[in-house]
C-alpha cells in the first residue's frame, strides 16, 4: 500500500470490458482495502448444483443482470457484515437504479465517504475488447449485445443518479490502462 484516500468505498462503474477489473486490482495494490464484485458473487453462484446456481448460471450466461433483491442483499452485507471497518472497491454493484440509491443511503446512514468512476468506452470498443479477450461465455456476440441492452436500460440511469448526488467521476477508458489508473490515482490522493 503506497497512498492514503479519504474514501472508504470505491466503485467502478462502466460497459462489459471496460477495464473495470484491471482498475480494481490497480487501486487495491496501491491504496488497500478489499474488492466486492457482485459479477464474481454470480460466478461463483453459478457453478453450485442448486435451483438458486442453476438460475444465476441463466442470468449469466444469457448477459442478464441479477434481480435487484439479490445484488441488494449481497451488497448490503458486503457493507454492513464482511467488511463494515475496511476500504472497499466495488466492481459490478449498483448497476439497476434502486440498487444505486440504496448504496448512496447506506453510505450516508453509515457514514462512508464514497466515490463512483465511470469508465466510457463505446459499444464498438466493448465489442473489439469482448472478442479479443473471449474470456468466456459472457463475450460471445449474442451475451455481449444483450450485456450492451442491459447497460443502456439500466446502468445508464444508475451512472446518472450518482452524478446527481456528486459522486461520479467519468474517466475515458478507452486510453490505456495506465492512462486510465493515473486518471482515477489523481482524484484518490
Amino acid at each position: 500500500m503506497e497512498y492514503k484516500t479519504k474514501f472508504q468505498s470505491i466503485v467502478l462503474m462502466g460497459k462489459i470490458a471496460s477495464g473495470k477489473g484491471t482498475q480494481a486490482n490497480a487501486i487495491l495494490s496501491h491504496f488497500g482495502g478489499v474488492m466486492y464484485s457482485n459479477g464474481n458473487k454470480v460466478r461463483e453462484t453459478a457453478q453450485l448444483p442448486s435451483v438458486f446456481g442453476k438460475k444465476m448460471k441463466e442470468m449469466y450466461e444469457g448477459g442478464y443482470l441479477i434481480p435487484e433483491w439479490i445484488a441488494s442483499y449481497w451488497m448490503t452485507h458486503a457493507l454492513v457484515s464482511q467488511f463494515e471497518h475496511e476500504r472497499v472497491v466495488f466492481e459490478a454493484v449498483a448497476k439497476k437504479p434502486n440498487e444505486a440509491e440504496l448504496f448512496h443511503e447506506m453510505h450516508e446512514w453509515l457514514g462512508r465517504h464514497y466515490v463512483v468512476f465511470n469508465l466510457e468506452i463505446s459499444d464498438d470498443e466493448v465489442r473489439a475488447r469482448s472478442a479479443a479477450r473471449a474470456r468466456d461465455i459472457v463475450d460471445t456476440p449474442k451475451s455481449v449485445e444483450k450485456r450492451l441492452e442491459e447497460y443502456h436500460t439500466y446502468t445508464e440511469r444508475s451512472v446518472e443518479f450518482f452524478r446527481t448526488q456528486g459522486t461520479l467521476i467519468d474517466i475515458d477508458g478507452s486510453a490505456t490502462p495506465e492512462e486510465v489508473q493515473a486518471k482515477i490515482f489523481t482524484y484518490l490522493m
